[in-house]
């Protein structure tokens, strides 16, 4: 495929951790580039860094596209960028690139990255229908949305039941440590519950505190995050387009909700629902019970499937480290790209079984176990990408359709699409 890296093609779209993110205005395209730490010397060949993007691709189309739906993913694809266009794309983003970011970076050298649709506009097929106003997209990075029943100690004290989610944990502890000035009011369990006041109530929260978990684009320019919060009377009235005293944050709530439970195709899987693990965040929203029996994720929605990825992870990390440990100790020659017995982009026997099967060894349940622990802590850091936009009817009646996109990491946390 050609495309244009260029001053005026290239556009800083985000970063996270591993990853930068660059926009191709004219292809309406994503770049994904690796970054690494400024102190790190090495140097990877051309060879090994397309091998391991190959299978970092086999990973998504034979696993995670029958994890989260077939019809509803693209692959990247493979490209070479050239040392000149890569420092291009530096010239381009470091003019962005917050100053907490900028310990690592994109090295400038020949180098195969991902490309990628760009989620932050509508998909070409939709594109010929007639439409009125802008197209919002809004991207929600969920996290854990449940809670192990295993019980946790911290250093000198005895072990206590666990009764605060991953999320709130984190939050608390870098508030601790100065990473963040305030905590969220935001509790994924809020999300997930399938509770309509508790999922506007998470939403509102991360309206307040957006952090590095919310973000709105129009037109594929950001308008509202951590760093910039715009009036969203302003911003969104072209987009609602309404008379009345309404609430614009409440009318792009209520969208946001109605697109997270819409059901999709049914999930056959034989994974772990939301019913089976605890809930019960001390930070989660008391203006509703939590055990309302008639609040529920539709089955096959996005976050019922989400949900469904992440609770394959049913051991704590202690567990898991110990099956690993037997898994390194068993193996005299681990092949590239797999995970014990088994490569990453193939498809365990005894998926989701909490227990080790009667027809497994040690060495095959281990290498399982972490398998699942992978995939799942792959979702759980994954982010929801939902694209809006107005379209008009032959009869001339104004209707609102939902798209909504998935990005997500893969083990090296690369991003995954997944259309809805």
């Amino acid at each position: 495929m050609s495309f244009t890296i260029s001053y005026e093609n290239c556009e800083y779209r985000g970063e996270g951790n591993a990853g930068l993110v660059i926009r191709l205005k004219k292809e309406e395209k994503v770049l994904r580039l690796t970054k690494q730490d400024n102190a790190c010397k090495i140097t990877r060949s051309k060879e090994v860094q397309f091998k391991e993007l190959e299978s970092k691709v086999e990973v998504i189309q034979n696993v995670m596209k029958f994890l989260l739906g077939q019809d509803l993913m693209q692959c990247p694809i493979i490209v070479f960028l050239s040392k000149e266009d890569i420092w291009v794309i530096n010239c381009v983003a470091n003019k962005f690139r917050p100053d907490f970011r900028r310990h690592k970076s994109v090295k400038e050298e020949d180098s195969y990255v991902l490309m990628l649709p760009d989620y932050c506009s509508l998909p070409p097929h939709l594109k010929n229908y007639p439409s009125f106003g802008p197209v919002i997209s809004v991207e929600i990075k969920p996290k854990q949305g449940f809670m192990l029943q295993d019980e946790f100690s911290l250093p000198g004290q005895s072990f206590v039941p666990m009764r605060m989610c991953r999320f709130c944990m984190m939050q608390q502890y870098k508030v601790k440590q100065g990473v963040i000035s305030e905590k969220s009011g935001y509790c994924p369990t809020d999300l997930y519950s399938g509770c309509p006041i508790r999922m506007r109530h998470s939403l509102k929260m991360l309206l307040k505190t957006p952090q590095n978990n919310f973000r709105i684009f129009k037109d594929q320019k950001l308008i509202y995050s951590e760093e910039k919060k715009s009036n969203l009377s302003d911003v969104l009235s072209d987009f609602f387009d309404v008379n009345d005293k309404l609430s614009y944050s409440d009318l792009l709530c209520t969208l946001i909700i109605q697109v997270l439970i819409r059901p999709l195709e049914a999930v056959s899987l034989p994974i772990s629902s939301a019913k089976k693990v605890s809930q019960m965040c001390i930070n989660a929203y008391s203006g509703c019970s939590k055990f309302d029996p008639c609040h529920f994720l539709p089955v096959g929605c996005v976050l019922d499937k989400i949900l469904r990825v992440q609770t394959l992870a049913s051991f704590c990390i202690s567990d898991v480290y110990s099956l690993y440990l037997k898994i390194k100790s068993c193996s005299t020659h681990q092949r590239f790209n797999s995970i014990g017995c088994y490569a990453r982009s193939e498809f365990p026997p005894y998926l989701g079984e909490p227990d080790k099967h009667p027809d497994e060894t040690d060495y095959q349940y281990a290498s399982r176990k972490v398998w699942e622990f992978l995939v799942a802590l792959t979702v759980k850091d994954c982010s929801i990408m939902l694209v809006l936009s107005v379209f008009l009817k032959v009869l001339s009646q104004n209707i609102v359709r939902m798209l909504s996109r998935m990005e997500m990491g893969i083990f090296t946390f690369f991003p995954l699409l997944l259309w809805i």
